[in-house]
């Protein structure tokens, strides 16, 4: 049965959001977003904020960014200690202010051997952790080496994406997350998932590898696995914002479509425990989108500096609002809220307008 993952998101990804999918009932693992090598390393006041664990602190995989090799394995060894399932290397960001500090997808441009460098020495200093970590409940808890990465620059080849693809699991990388599309490509253009199944079949039976790329229902949930059935998971990012409740959705649809009857690895709760849905009699759930909204403007208050709650909020709102039926209203609204207290009450407005769409039924 494919795991789901949340995907890493600038300003999302943090303790709040996570909070609330595990009300909704989770997923398998949590990237964080992107964590600076450099910058967590010189422990800034708000480098603390990036690494909250106090939520499913089980199922969460720090990823890291840098352009440097030293640093990154340095930060990769102290977030080691924080628990987690492990270190991912973020080669993927097109971001071009990313990208133009050597950082992200720009791993995939550089000499093969620079990257090569990179990647030994964080799993030397992954490595050199598990070989000092002490025992848990009889169980050596070891961290995992993770990749998540794109087909490369707009002049890629395909021998060339799977060499490179074979220097990461040469080195030590234990999962790759693919996100089949170039640095330039947008979303518009269609995720090429036969790269994800040729990858899979490439490393069967060695390492998992992970579909990334336009999975937004059960539909499009579907369409994915059937174009890569070798693939071991589907990981999902901007659309978990929107649809916080995401990951119980396909759970519940791939545990019934399971022929097999395998059992489920995420135990979904019977109700909410802060009001944000409930159960109805024929076993959907009936979802409060108010109370989904105030619970994450005060999970931002609750785990965020003040010096974040501004744009933690505004981006949230960005996808979230785009489940109602004045959506493009409602989103402008919020975005030019400046505190919490104005995002709230603003919030709380737009239902007493449309008290229809307060309840969604999935």
């Amino acid at each position: 049965m494919n795991k789901l993952l949340a995907g890493p998101m600038a300003t999302l990804s943090h303790q709040g959001l996570r909070k609330i999918y595990e009300d909704f009932g989770g997923c398998d693992e949590y990237y964080t977003e992107m964590i600076n090598a450099s910058s967590y390393l010189t422990h800034g006041q708000f480098e603390s904020y990036y690494t909250l664990n106090e939520i499913a602190s089980d199922k969460i995989v720090w990823q890291l960014t840098g352009k440097d090799a030293e640093p990154m394995a340095r930060a990769a060894k102290e977030l080691c200690a924080l628990g987690g399932i492990g270190i991912d290397l973020n080669m993927g960001c097109s971001a071009p202010e990313i990208v133009k500090t050597g950082a992200g997808i720009a791993w995939m441009i550089k000499p093969i051997d620079e990257t090569k460098r990179l990647v030994s020495e964080v799993r030397n200093a992954i490595d050199s952790y598990n070989s000092q970590s002490s025992m848990e409940d009889g169980i050596h808890k070891t961290q995992r080496l993770s990749v998540k990465l794109r087909l490369g620059d707009e002049n890629f080849t395909d021998d060339g994406f799977f060499k490179f693809c074979d220097m990461l699991v040469e080195n030590g990388v234990e999962q790759l997350v693919l996100h089949p599309r170039t640095r330039k490509e947008k979303l518009a253009r269609p995720p090429r998932y036969h790269y994800i199944e040729d990858l899979a079949k490439r490393f069967e039976n060695k390492i998992p590898v992970i579909l990334n790329g336009n999975v937004k229902d059960k539909a499009s949930f579907d369409f994915a696995v059937k174009s890569s059935p070798a693939s071991s998971g589907v990981m999902l990012a901007r659309i978990s914002a929107q649809k916080p409740w995401i990951f119980r959705e396909l759970t519940e649809y791939k545990t019934a479509s399971d022929k097999e009857k395998k059992s489920c690895s995420i135990i979904l709760p019977e109700s909410s425990k802060c009001g944000m849905w409930e159960k109805t009699d024929d076993g959907k759930i009936k979802i409060d989108c108010l109370q989904v909204g105030l619970e994450y403007i005060n999970n931002v208050r609750l785990y965020q500096p003040k010096e974040f709650f501004e744009t933690r909020m505004q981006r949230f709102f960005a996808y979230y609002c785009d489940n109602f039926s004045f959506g493009h209203y409602i989103k402008s609204k919020m975005l030019n809220c400046k505190t919490l207290e104005d995002a709230e009450a603003t919030f709380k407005s737009y239902f007493d307008q449309m008290p229809g769409d307060r309840f969604l039924i999935v």
